[in-house]
């Protein structure tokens, strides 16, 4: 065995790509499962899309990890923009969600400030 066929000598252009795709994949999966809480699913989503980036290394195209990760984010954050608009649609003109709103100000003894956006009774 030479020094030079060593495994310290070894020059690996693709090191770190790996463990980047993974946690593309991992934040997508997550951002997925967010979709239940509407604002996390964003951060996660963009997360995901990030590592993916990191860990294309140049111009290479991203690996089959990578690619997962990229579509599960994107589908997360375009969800979970979704679900956190409607939620605030739905809390700002339904009058029922405004008046459980304000039962849960009054059941910490607080008084729910009168905004111009809620809807009016």
């Amino acid at each position: 065995m030479t020094p030079n066929d060593s495994a310290y000598n070894s020059y690996n252009p693709n090191r770190g790509r790996h463990s980047f795709e993974i946690a593309s994949m991992v934040m997508g999966i997550l951002s997925l499962l967010l979709l239940c809480t509407g604002v996390l699913s964003i951060p996660a989503g963009a997360l995901g899309i990030l590592f993916a980036s990191l860990g294309r290394k140049g111009k290479n195209p991203p690996g089959p990890m990578g690619l997962i990760g990229i579509v599960f984010s994107a589908i997360g954050i375009v969800a979970g923009t979704a679900v956190t608009s409607y939620a605030i649609y739905t809390l700002m003109t339904d009058p029922s969600t405004i008046e459980e709103v304000r039962q849960m100000y009054a059941r910490y003894g607080l008084e729910m400030p009168d905004y111009p956006f809620f809807y009016q009774q």
